[in-house]
């Protein structure tokens, strides 16, 4: 059997409510000691969802049915990975990351046959001036859903899809959300001020590369399973930035590529795990709760 590792403990800290809960729902386990730490070790990656509920604080996983169990172990089963886990499940698992995605196709939808018909815009992104008279503040985050063409739709919902999951599982639907949004108003003013006031933009590229930046940092000091990520992906979204501002991808495929909202969403991304990982050693080190 190859053990998956999926966390560590201080040596001091008392695992036995986390032995007991996992073995209550028949999640193959194991603990070892290395370095001064305790490290979970887990048959299936999959079972690392019932690790988020019980740090979570879930007032159901106590009292979960055995259909609920009986659910757990089909994914958990044949070490099923979270990619082969069905619809139903994906539901439950990564309801923030569908949102988004849905979002950002509606938005492809207004961009294709409702804006065209000449309809008032509440969507876009307004000149600061003109916002601070407005008070229209929800245009510094709905760009991030407007989407120029269906390959455009598609390209970033497919990376929401890959890189979203693995961080909504990872650090919570809360912290997801604080991300996205930070990521998508940071995106969008970066690509507001570097276009030169210009409004005509939009797309979830900034947060996709918010993502990406978030992923590069644990995927440097963790090796947590739910976070591990291809090095090809990082190489691949990087030379993708690099080409945009060489002018390449305009060239090639007559587009505008919105240069600074990947350039600010990768920033923000970087920023934001930067501080939460400060702020999760900082916690562990002065033995706060």
């Amino acid at each position: 059997m190859n053990w998956i590792k999926a966390a560590e403990f201080p040596a001091a800290e008392s695992l036995q409510g986390l032995n007991n809960y996992l073995a209550t729902h028949k999640v193959a386990h194991r603990f070892t000691e290395e370095r001064g730490c305790q490290v979970l070790w887990l048959a299936h990656a999959a079972d690392a969802v019932w690790v988020e509920r019980y740090f979570n604080g879930d007032a159901n996983a106590e009292s979960a049915t055995d259909n609920e169990k009986i659910e757990q172990q089909r994914f958990a089963a044949n070490n099923q990975t979270r990619d082969q886990i069905g619809f139903a499940d994906s539901l439950r698992i990564f309801p923030f990351t569908l949102a988004t995605i849905v979002l950002g196709l509606c938005g492809y939808g207004y961009i294709t046959y409702i804006w065209p018909a000449g309809l008032p815009d509440y969507f876009f992104m307004q000149p600061l001036d003109e916002l601070r008279q407005t008070h229209q503040w929800w245009r510094l985050l709905t760009p991030a859903f407007l989407h120029f063409g269906v390959m455009h739709a598609l390209f970033n919902c497919l990376w929401i899809w890959e890189l979203g999951r693995r961080i909504e599982v990872f650090t919570g639907r809360k912290s997801t959300l604080v991300l996205f949004l930070f990521s998508a108003i940071g995106a969008n003013l970066v690509q507001y001020f570097s276009g030169g006031g210009s409004v005509q933009f939009g797309g979830l590229s900034g947060v996709v590369y918010a993502y990406l930046g978030y992923l590069l940092v644990w995927n440097r000091v963790s090796d947590h399973p739910l976070i591990k990520t291809p090095p090809g992906i990082f190489v691949f979204m990087l030379v993708w930035l690099a080409l945009g501002y060489l002018g390449i991808i305009d060239l090639l495929f007559s587009v505008s590529v919105a240069n600074g909202a990947h350039l600010g969403g990768l920033v923000a991304g970087i920023l934001f795990a930067a501080a939460q990982y400060f702020f999760i050693v900082r916690r562990s080190r002065t033995g706060e709760p």
